[in-house]
């Protein structure tokens, strides 16, 4: 059967993200094996709450792919680290499914700030955007201090038109028209002109992995 790993984003984990939507049923559906990874410091295990730990999630997340993948599904952070992973290593994890990202692959993560002072207490009235993120944090039993900890890591991953122009996967780039983290993403398909885009109407950032398009659209791609 082939295997197929799901990356959550900030905040979440495999359980309370692509279990929680239906994923790992459709994927199963579909012919695949579904693969739930776990980021550092994410979910109910925990983690440090020192952020240079977290210096290199990525090269953490690849010590904890198996070999022989025949494709990634991720979502907003795990999106970065697969296309940071991508351009490591150009094809060893198959064909990957991107959702959730656009050109904030480029800038530091905007509610990064607001994020921390609300996971440390120190505000009371988060903005809607913020105020979202926290409550996609809060399914997963994270620890606070440890995705405080993750938004203070040193800045990685570090990615470039440059470095997005190794990528040697099929690629299908995935997002919601209303997303206000991700939009827009004009940048990001530019530098990567044979990846595959789809930009739908609604459902927001957080909500994106709830929406059965793009399930349907990730099995779909992993299906040819």
């Amino acid at each position: 059967m082939k295997r197929v790993a799901l990356i959550h984003g900030w905040g979440g984990s495999f359980a309370a993200t692509w279990e929680a939507d239906g994923w790992s049923d459709a994927l199963r559906a579909a012919g695949f094996d579904p693969v739930g990874v776990t980021i550092a410091g994410h979910g109910p295990e925990g983690g440090s709450h020192d952020p240079a730990d977290y210096a290199d999630l990525a090269g953490d997340l690849a010590a904890k792919l198996p070999a022989g993948l025949h494709g990634a599904i991720g979502f907003s952070l795990g999106t970065k680290l697969l296309l940071e992973l991508e351009a490591r290593s150009p094809g060893r994890n198959g064909r990957l499914v991107l959702g959730g990202i656009g050109d904030n692959l480029f800038a530091p993560e905007a509610a990064g700030p607001a994020l921390v002072a609300a996971l440390r207490g120190e505000a009371t009235t988060p903005p809607p955007q913020v105020a979202a993120l926290l409550a996609y944090a809060e399914k997963s039993a994270s620890d606070p201090a440890c995705l405080a900890a993750i938004l203070e890591r040193p800045a990685n991953p570090v990615l470039t038109e440059d470095r997005l122009a190794t990528a040697q996967a099929p690629i299908l780039i995935f997002n919601s028209r209303d997303d206000a983290v991700a939009q827009p993403d004009t940048r990001l398909c530019r530098a990567m002109p044979h990846a595959s885009h789809r930009l739908i109407e609604g459902p927001g950032h957080v909500a994106l992995t709830s929406d059965a398009r793009f399930r349907e659209a990730a099995v779909e791609f992993l299906s040819k």
